[in-house]
């Protein structure tokens, strides 16, 4: 369960960069250093999406 978890936040993540970085050379080509600034807002916000996603389906630690 814990694997499953980590699997989907990652892949949530990088969708976030994925689309990001298409958004910012759509909209400004020259400069990536406000890339890496502006994603930093919409990454903090994959943690409590994944928490969202994983409410119904509560993590389990299984030894």
């Amino acid at each position: 369960m814990l694997t499953k978890f980590f699997i989907q936040f990652a892949g949530i993540l990088v969708a976030v960069l994925v689309l990001g970085f298409i958004f910012s050379n759509f909209m400004m080509p020259a400069n990536h250093v406000e890339f890496w600034i502006l994603s930093l807002l919409p990454t903090f916000a994959v943690p409590i999406l994944c928490a969202v996603l994983f409410y119904k389906e509560p993590i389990t630690l299984d030894f």
